[in-house]
């Protein structure tokens, strides 16, 4: 199978024009007329954003691999030096439904981040979350924590940890067409519904940043662990002034 026949297949089951996918993700409007008939050739960057809307893997799309699913996790190279590594105590949990907020409060753990994961090489741009809730299945399970670069707008097709409303925050599929007045927050189960943000309610909206990759099985105490059992030892006073600095630092 080519592939503009895989990206028709994924164009059909996605009950998308490819003209309002060329939209959306920002590419020439004739771009797949264009491919399909070979008067252009597909780019490295127009296939990474056909692959993030539609959360396959590059690979799939050129016959790589016949397993579309994207897999962000990470794999820990086992010849990593300590200097190599940053460790990210998690900080708090985020809902991957829409009835939640983010939550800092530190659950003890500690993920072991390659530096060379830190494209800004500021680890103070990155903080890690716990995924509660399974609308994000299947790539994003509960209990998964995801590493997430801070940064107040992201491109349309991108993972990111949203605020929707004063209350509520999510981590979503973001799907949003430049110039147009509304916002798609979508999770990747198909058991779960779109939730579309429309005018004034955009006001609301704050991007917190975007998953970078996301741990299951690299998950280890330390001193995230001795961070959890000080913070558990101070006063209310305190523990309220540390989690707002925490919260300050995704502003």
């Amino acid at each position: 199978m080519t592939t503009t026949e895989k990206i028709q297949i994924l164009i059909n089951n996605n009950n998308i024009s490819a003209y309002k996918l060329s939209q959306t993700i920002g590419l020439n409007k004739t771009f797949f007329t264009d491919w399909k008939s070979g008067k252009a050739k597909p780019s490295a960057d127009a296939l990474s954003k056909i692959a993030d809307y539609f959360h396959v893997s590059v690979d799939y799309l050129l016959g790589r691999t016949d397993n579309p699913n994207f897999n962000s996790e990470l794999k820990l190279p086992d010849n990593l030096t300590p200097e190599e590594v940053v460790m990210f105590p998690v900080i708090g949990m985020i809902a991957a439904g829409y009835d939640g907020n983010v939550s800092f409060d530190p659950t003890g753990d500690e993920i072991p981040v390659p530096e060379y994961l830190l494209k800004t090489h500021n680890p103070n741009d990155y903080f890690v979350l716990q995924v509660i809730g399974n609308s994000m299945l299947p790539t994003y399970h509960n209990g998964d924590k995801v590493l997430i670069r801070k940064t107040d707008s992201v491109d349309s097709g991108t993972i990111a940890a949203v605020g929707f409303d004063t209350e509520n925050a999510t981590l979503k599929k973001v799907e949003y067409v430049k110039g147009e007045n509304w916002m798609k927050l979508i999770p990747l189960n198909p058991d779960f519904p779109v939730k579309e943000i429309k005018g004034t309610d955009l006001d609301l909206c704050h991007v917190y940043g975007e998953v970078v990759c996301k741990f299951d099985n690299h998950v280890r105490g330390g001193d995230g662990g001795r961070f959890a059992e000080q913070f558990n030892s101070l006063s209310k006073e305190q523990q309220q002034t540390i989690m707002q600095l925490m919260k300050s630092m995704l502003n």
